[in-house]
């Protein structure tokens, strides 16, 4: 054989060689996919602080080697805030990203409306702050990181019946799904704890002056008054009802909790009562590294959003995830049967498990109350 048959064979058995092992190779270092579906345009101010806590979580994972040596990749989709858009964003996660878990959607009419498309693909789907009722028990693979806002509702006005002993409540809510919701669900149970609803009142997003709405609940004299909504406008509402002599206790709800409700609000936010899910003094290594490497985060990008708890939420879903995959491997039904039988996952927001309803178990709904400026635990 010539050299040159013999030059021309290796070639060829080497090409050969290189497509029989190459698809071997690359598949064993091809990284493990997640979804997250997150609200990162309308509603970013929440949806930006947890796509941080995904990412934090993956960074460290990925730092101590991966997961039997893969990476962990995950693909972002943005929410919206349309149901119809966080379908089809499940859909292209499973089925163009292939995917093996997703940490998403956050409103609660989005994860209602994918659970069906991640249940017939037998796709784990962890919403960490859908508070719906309604999510409980949507299916097999549908889990649920945070409270029920009815189990808020319900540890929140037992506390201030029982603490502050009102009469009566005046409402102004925020005239979107997520305040009409809250002023229906807590109202019901302010009545039902003794406290009468004397006097209700609405507004719009993107309002800023609230005075002739605070002017006609201040008429009926309530003992305390109640604002569900997002920070962007339950803070100035609170300090104008401040500037009009109001003196009653206000009470909010989730879309409260952000360091810049405290700095709008001012000297309004003292005394300012919400139900939470993350407590920054939570003394354990676990959350006190994470809460210093979210905040160190948080500086070195301009304008970032800072929203520790909603970071914290999923944060934990994604290391649960994590630990699904080690013990189970890289499968959605892997990491379903780990989530079924976790007990005390050791997490930033608590010591965590789930109900046969797929709802995060954590113990007692947590209270939080401004004090000197800063949100304090106080159940």
């Amino acid at each position: 054989m010539s050299a040159k048959k013999i030059w021309l064979f290796a070639l060829l058995a080497g090409c050969i060689s290189s497509l029989i092992l190459t698809p071997l190779s690359v598949q064993a270092a091809d990284p493990i996919k997640i979804g997250s579906v997150l609200r990162l345009s309308a509603g970013a101010e929440d949806g930006l602080p947890a796509k941080r806590g995904v990412e934090l979580a993956v960074a460290e994972i990925n730092k101590a080697g991966g997961i039997n040596g893969r990476q962990i990749e995950v693909i972002f989709e943005d929410e919206k805030d349309s149901p119809t858009n966080a379908v089809n964003a499940v859909q292209k996660l499973i089925n163009v990203d292939k995917v093996v878990a997703i940490i998403g959607p956050m409103t609660s009419g989005a994860t209602l409306a994918a659970a069906p498309t991640a249940n017939e693909a037998k796709m784990v789907m962890i919403s960490p702050t859908a508070t719906s009722p309604k999510v409980s028990g949507a299916g097999v693979f549908i889990y649920r990181g945070c409270s029920r806002i009815d189990k808020q509702a319900e540890a929140l006005t037992d506390y201030v019946a029982k603490n502050y002993k009102p009469k009566t409540v005046g409402v102004l809510y925020s005239n979107e799904p997520y305040g009409k919701g809250c002023n229906d669900l807590f109202s019901k149970f302010f009545e039902k704890a003794g406290i009468k609803v004397v006097a209700t009142e609405s507004f719009m997003r993107g309002a800023k002056d609230f005075k002739a709405q605070l002017t006609n609940i201040k008429a009926a004299k309530p003992d305390i008054l109640f604002i569900p909504g997002y920070y962007q406008e339950t803070a100035p509402a609170a300090s104008q009802a401040r500037q009009l002599g109001m003196k009653q206790r206000i009470i909010g709800v989730y879309g409260d909790i952000s360091p810049v409700y405290i700095e709008l609000a001012g000297k309004a936010a003292e005394g300012h009562l919400v139900a939470g899910e993350h407590d920054p003094d939570y003394n354990t290594p676990k959350n006190k590294k994470f809460v210093e490497s979210y905040q160190a985060l948080v500086k070195s990008i301009p304008n970032e959003p800072n929203n520790v708890m909603f970071a914290a939420l999923t944060y934990d879903m994604m290391n649960l995830v994590a630990e699904g995959i080690k013990k189970y491997g890289p499968t959605s039904e892997g990491i379903q049967k780990y989530l079924t039988e976790v007990q005390d996952h050791d997490g930033v927001t608590g010591q965590l498990c789930f109900n046969r309803e797929h709802d995060v178990m954590k113990g007692e709904v947590s209270l939080f109350e401004v004090k000197k400026g800063k949100y304090v635990k106080v159940k």
